[in-house]
């Protein structure tokens, strides 16, 4: 606000000065002229707080239906932006929605509340996706299946302008939920090692009748091998095969464990394709 107001006392003064050595202008009207197009040239610049700063002026020069409406259609863009930066976003679709239907406003600045309208539509959308993403692979975690969780925290990781100002406090649960899962894996890893120096003797005969590498070689027999003409599928293809079928609009990825993924991703692959579709994971 004290900002704002600053610069609407400097504003002013520089436009009086300009009135003043135009005199033929006709006084209020030169510095209302003035006014006008300085606030639109910063409209244009997407500068919202200094065109409210000129509409103002304006306005004060002499009140008439297109200052008055520049202003109130300026000084919702002005808060809409503070409500998107506050991640305020039911109250920034509010503010841009009257910036929009403002009534003798600018046609320069409707077009740029729609723009910003669609930005807030689109990032509500992606805060969604996100915060779900979050709290399957939270769930995935408590229910044992820390890849998949790790695997579904990696994408939401991955996402461009995750850690943003729109997306920050995602960010911040997702990796306070990884540094979680990671310190417990730790410890569990550490418990594990004692326990199995103590059976040394019985791990190494077992190991030796049966191989790792085949998941039904310890009873996992529903599980897929990771390997598609002799490459592994390594945990990144498997993270960006989840981001591709969330870019095409899917909303039950979280839902798919690895295991269906690498299922996926070797049918693309019959296909011929690198990317997979949803149609991929059902057969």
């Amino acid at each position: 606000m004290k900002k704002t107001i600053s610069l609407l006392v400097t504003i002013s003064a520089s436009l009086l000065l300009l009135a003043g050595c135009s005199g033929s202008n006709g006084g209020d009207n030169g510095l209302y002229n003035t006014a006008m197009d300085h606030g639109n040239s910063a409209v244009n610049k997407k500068d919202y707080s200094q065109a409210l700063a000129y509409f103002t002026s304006a306005n004060d020069a002499k009140s008439d239906k297109s200052a008055k409406a520049n202003k109130e259609q300026a000084q919702n863009l002005v808060d809409a932006k503070k409500s998107m930066n506050s991640r305020d976003f039911d109250t920034a679709r509010d503010q841009l929605n009257d910036a929009i239907n403002q009534s003798n406003g600018s046609s320069g600045m409707k077009s740029q509340a729609k723009s910003l309208l669609k930005q807030v539509k689109k990032i509500k959308s992606n805060r969604s996706d996100l915060n779900k993403s979050v709290k399957n692979a939270s769930d995935m975690i408590d229910n044992g299946d820390n890849a998949a969780g790790m695997s579904l925290l990696k994408t939401v990781l991955d996402f461009k302008g995750i850690d943003g100002k729109y997306y920050s406090d995602i960010y911040k649960k997702a990796v306070d939920l990884l540094r979680d899962n990671n310190s417990t894996t730790s410890s569990n890893s550490a418990s594990t090692s004692t326990n199995s120096s103590d059976s040394s003797t019985d791990s190494s005969s077992s190991s030796s009748s049966s191989d790792s590498s085949n998941p039904a070689a310890n009873g996992h027999f529903d599980i897929e091998s990771r390997k598609v003409d002799g490459k592994t599928i390594t945990d990144s293809d498997i993270a960006k095969a989840r981001q591709d079928l969330t870019d095409q609009g899917v909303k039950t990825v979280a839902a798919w464990s690895d295991n269906d993924i690498v299922k996926a991703i070797k049918n693309a692959h019959k296909d011929g394709r690198t990317t997979i579709k949803p149609s991929d994971v059902k057969n």
